[in-house]
């Protein structure tokens, strides 16, 4: 079942996609679907019931509540899957319960999640997991990418492809994969590939922006891009200068990219539980127009 990329050698053998059956959720299943098909993945898909609402109810009462919103679950997630007609040995359904970003980040370990997919608003408790603390925790924590479908990001288009995929960084070491994952993305889907690094210290008519500028990005391309490769000609570097968020959001609506890619630091999940909600890939994933991969460095 697992297909590597041929020069990247990344392959996305297992995907979990993740939904609170909000109508929310369903762009974020387009994208862990068509993902699956491209990579003949096996889809799982998860939903978490949050204990929290059944502290009030008596014990039996819980427990037959419970039951039922197990099987209510069940029912859900085979219809959502029903369309794609995938063969039994292609998805897998599962049902937690219990504290909704730590289970689905032991759900990804133990499954061997290659790539988790998020929906960024829904209902209820999930509506507190993807706009709040919570998401930070999970694509913190989880050790596999995690592309977030936010709340102003369209469904999957028809044709399952990426055309233009952005990728933000600072010239400085990187410990992570993803500039292998923007590579190997733009690559196997034959998309154009943007660079960009942002001076959040210098204006936009600074002089020596230029000269400061092109030598690491030649840099870049010749350590990450194999001498060969087609992506040579479809690749593009861009300056950004302000807020980093800003930056971001404004290039990718002006040039319809359609994914943003970025590496995002690690950290303990009592830290990452009271993050402030300002950083930039939190203001990435809920403002951006695209899906937001966020790959974790240590």
């Amino acid at each position: 079942m697992k297909h590597s990329d041929p020069q990247m050698n990344l392959s996305i053998e297992n995907v979990m996609f993740a939904t609170d059956f909000s109508s929310a959720t369903t762009g974020a299943f387009s994208y862990a679907a068509a993902i699956a098909s491209r990579y003949q993945s096996k889809l799982y898909v998860a939903h978490v019931i949050n204990l929290e609402s059944f502290d009030l109810l008596e014990s039996e009462a819980a427990r037959i509540t419970l039951q039922t919103a197990h099987d209510e679950a069940q029912r859900k997630m085979t219809q959502l899957l029903a369309p794609l007609q995938l063969s039994r040995d292609r998805y897998e359904i599962v049902v937690s319960e219990g504290a909704i970003a730590d289970v689905l980040v032991d759900l990804i370990k133990r499954n061997h999640i290659d790539l988790a997919v998020l929906g960024t608003h829904g209902r209820r408790a999930f509506k507190k997991l993807l706009m709040g603390s919570i998401a930070e925790e999970v694509f913190r924590m989880a050790p596999c990418p995690v592309l977030t479908v936010g709340p102003k990001t369209a469904s999957m288009p028809h044709s399952g492809g990426l055309r233009h995929i952005l990728y933000p960084l600072e010239f400085k070491p990187d410990n992570s994969n993803a500039a292998a994952y923007a590579v190997s993305l733009a690559e196997r889907y034959s998309a154009t590939l943007t660079v960009m690094n942002v001076r959040e210290d210098m204006r936009t008519s600074a002089n020596t922006a230029e000269e400061q500028f092109s030598q690491p990005f030649e840099h870049w391309i010749r350590d990450n891009i194999p001498s060969g490769s087609d992506l040579r000609n479809r690749i593009r570097f861009e300056r950004g200068f302000g807020p980093a968020s800003n930056a971001i959001l404004d290039f990718a609506t002006k040039s319809a990219v359609d994914l943003i890619l970025i590496s995002v630091r690690q950290l303990d999940p009592v830290i990452a539980a009271h993050l402030p909600k300002h950083g930039t890939a939190y203001e990435l994933v809920t403002r951006a127009l695209c899906p937001v991969l966020t790959i974790r460095r240590e």
